[in-house]
């Protein structure tokens, strides 16, 4: 079968695109608001860029306003103002948190609350990560990138500062990718 990308709609584009370049890592980024509240969101347009220096980019499609523009999202706005972020690779167990956090409205403090999540303080940037992830990476802003004409997602390459691994995962020195489905919520 073929597609000439130029016959397809936008939500055939994007069922041919995720369905066709998988496995895609799946990012679950804290960033902290203007109003100092901690904004959360899951992101599966997320991957390595450069090992030396660390580098990841996380691209965040903008979305449409009332007035039919396209606005960006709070996860590159605060990205853009505050310049940090923990980027979290959430387990299988995560799946309910990671999906209700990615609404297109942002979680409150409550949701937040009811999702039993809590947060641990950062060791390299000032927003915090997610306390029960086995993994998180501290980053700031290296780049940002506008996409496409008119502008439909922002690019961000994000330098990682600070790693944090639950010991578990650590077998002769590798974080071992197994344990990412285990419980995660039996983690101190």
């Amino acid at each position: 079968m073929e597609w000439p990308v130029t016959a397809l709609s936008p939500s055939e584009k994007y069922n041919l695109i995720t369905d066709c370049v998988v496995p895609r890592p799946i990012a679950w980024v804290t960033s902290t608001n203007k109003d100092g509240s901690i904004n959360i969101a899951p992101f599966s347009y997320f991957n390595i860029v450069s090992s030396e220096p660390l580098i990841v980019s996380l691209s965040v499609n903008r979305r449409q306003d009332q007035s039919g523009l396209n606005e960006q999202k709070d996860t590159a706005q605060n990205l853009l103002n505050g310049g940090d972020c923990v980027i979290h690779i959430p387990s299988h167990d995560h799946a309910p948190a990671v999906h209700a956090t990615g609404s297109s409205t942002p979680p409150s403090q409550a949701q937040i609350d009811a999702l039993g999540l809590m947060f641990a303080a950062s060791q390299a940037v000032k927003t915090p990560r997610i306390e029960n992830c086995a993994v998180a990476l501290e980053g700031r802003l290296m780049q940002h990138i506008e996409v496409g004409q008119p502008i439909a997602a922002d690019l961000l390459l994000i330098e990682i500062v600070h790693i944090y691994t639950a010991d578990d995962l650590l077998h002769n020195g590798r974080v071992h990718p197994e344990p990412y489905a285990i419980n995660a919520n039996k983690r101190p």
